[in-house]
């Protein structure tokens, strides 16, 4: 059993920084960024409530950002995940709107957490962040928020959601909360990469075939389920041997699924992935 606790989860979701500082020239994607800290310790059971038997770390994600403008100085909450549904079909949902305090300004937020590897293979800068089984991208993604996401505001049967809720469409800015956690092949862990917010690399990534080297057989081990992706490995108190966690790595690979590795190594924490393609 893995000694980690929700407030481990949630700091690790606070420091995940922004794929990008500002507006993106490339996306064209207005950039929103809170920095408030809510007080986890003391709210702790109300956010553990909110995420009881939610497993999915993009859906943990949205509890702690909407926990975390709950708890801002700045914003008010005015609607979190609404579903657009037309004719019993669902269009797709809004995940947050929040009101700045001082202005009244309104603002349309679509929350995104992502773990990407960098593939240098791919000619385009920005297409070389892929997710690390190759199910996703930060293109395709930006391309989803571009096309769908953000103009559902403007639908029809969303502006008459709205509006029974006495929120119009006509004033409302759109911004989109972008964090990331970025992994580069192991030989460009020492780079700088251009289109992103450098801040956002956190660790590396090898081939299956590297991690068979004995450079390893001398540090532990732990392959954290997805849900605790963001956490600090050196919040982990439990570690494997080289031997013991090669196994588990094999299996995943085998299935075609690139685990999460933590590594302490004396006293020194690395996080990477084994990627089996």
């Amino acid at each position: 059993m893995v000694i980690i606790t929700l407030l481990d989860e949630i700091s690790g979701f606070l420091k995940t920084p922004s794929i990008w500082k500002e507006k993106d020239a490339a996306s064209d994607l207005q950039i929103f960024a809170l920095s408030d800290r809510f007080p986890a310790t003391k709210d702790q059971f109300e956010i553990a409530e909110k995420v009881d038997r939610i497993f999915v770390l993009g859906k943990r994600a949205e509890r702690f950002f909407e926990f975390q403008i709950q708890h801002s100085k700045k914003y008010d909450l005015r609607i979190s995940n609404l579903q657009i549904i037309q004719h019993k079909k669902t269009l797709g949902e809004l995940d947050f709107i929040v009101e700045e305090k001082d202005t009244g300004q309104l603002i349309h937020i679509e929350l995104v957490y992502k773990f990407y590897v960098y593939d240098p293979s791919y000619k385009e800068e920005l297409a070389r962040w892929i997710g690390p089984n190759r199910k996703d991208s930060l293109l395709e993604k930006v391309e989803k928020l571009k096309t769908r996401q953000l103009p559902l505001l403007h639908n029809s049967e969303t502006k008459q959601i709205l509006n029974s809720k006495h929120i119009s469409t006509r004033s409302i800015s759109q911004q989109v909360c972008y964090k990331a956690n970025l992994f580069v092949p192991r030989k460009l862990q020492y780079n700088s990469f251009s289109s992103i917010n450098n801040d956002c690399i956190i660790g590396f990534w090898i081939h299956f075939p590297e991690f068979e080297s004995d450079e390893f057989n001398q540090s532990k081990f732990f392959s954290p389920s997805k849900q605790f992706w963001p956490v600090d490995p050196a919040k982990n108190d439990i570690w494997l041997s080289y031997s013991e966690i090669f196994p588990q790595i094999r299996s995943f690979i085998q299935q075609k699924r690139s685990p999460l590795l933590w590594m302490k190594t004396k006293d020194t924490f690395e996080r990477f992935f084994v990627v089996w393609w």
